[in-house]
């Protein structure tokens, strides 16, 4: 059972402020600053630590994959982009965050965009979230209007985040269809290679992360690596190990009748 000392989203069901001074109120960006002070290459190897993983299915490694974006600019600007457009049917779980706790989204953003040198940030939500659109774009708002982000901004780093509603098409949420409708194209998906991090949004380096994988960036920054990989772990399936609790969505057909209180035989165990 988590412990409700360590859960990061606290106030996913809505029940508390969900604006900057509620968000604040909770732990939102403290020591923001400071975090960006120990450098791209802490930042980087403790998420690594962590154990976190891509929460948008893949499970790819998240600190791995910011580390192949380019060291040094040629030029090209780099991006980072969110996939906030969680259109598996059935999944729910971006959406809670995005409505009740949106500013760890935002600051999360400035952290991952600082980490690998992108200065802009599109955050890519789905066609049918009209609400929680509009709830992300009042934080970021805020955050603006604060000098949390923005181009002189209180953190030093020159960072702003862009919400682009999407027009509802299933195949945006795999990424390079994401990124071709970003771009004003038809979704569809790109062939790899060459892959994002080095051809991606407008042809130039991007990463494109899921909206929980960014969201929880810091509370891990801020507890430790160590917290984090603690925290549901698997040590007889080290390969299964995908850090380490998330939110979740139940999908599943319940039966109202008392007659029906055992399991079907097809339902998994």
């Amino acid at each position: 059972m988590l412990e409700d000392k360590d859960r990061v989203f606290t106030n996913l069901y809505g029940l508390h402020d969900w604006a900057l001074e509620g968000a604040r109120a909770r732990g939102a960006w403290e020591g923001t600053k400071a975090i960006l002070e120990k450098g791209r290459d802490w930042i980087i190897n403790e998420v690594k630590a962590s154990g976190l993983r891509g929460r948008g299915g893949a499970g790819f490694p998240t600190g791995l994959k910011w580390s192949f974006m380019p060291k040094q600019s040629d030029g090209r600007a780099h991006y980072l982009v969110v996939n906030a457009d969680e259109s598996e049917p059935g999944t729910c779980k971006d959406r809670e965050i995005m409505r009740h706790d949106p500013h760890l989204l935002v600051e999360g953003c400035l952290i991952a965009g600082f980490a690998m040198g992108t200065n802009t940030c599109f955050i890519y939500i789905r066609g049918e979230f009209v609400r929680e659109r509009e709830r992300l774009q009042a934080a970021v708002d805020q955050a603006y209007a604060a000098n949390l982000i923005g181009k002189n901004n209180v953190h030093g780093f020159p960072f702003d985040i862009i919400v682009h509603h999407g027009a509802g098409a299933y195949i945006c949420g795999e990424e390079t269809a994401l990124l071709e409708s970003l771009e004003g194209k038809k979704g569809q998906p790109r062939l790899k290679p060459p892959f994002p991090a080095n051809v991606g949004l407008y042809g130039c380096p991007t990463t494109v992360n899921n909206v929980e994988s960014i969201a929880v960036v810091p509370d891990i920054l801020r507890r430790g690596a160590a917290w984090f990989a603690g925290i549901g772990s698997f040590p007889a399936a080290p390969r299964c190990r995908s850090s380490r609790r998330t939110n979740a969505n139940i999908c599943s057909w319940i039966s109202t009748d008392a007659a029906s209180s055992n399991p079907p035989s097809a339902r998994p165990p």
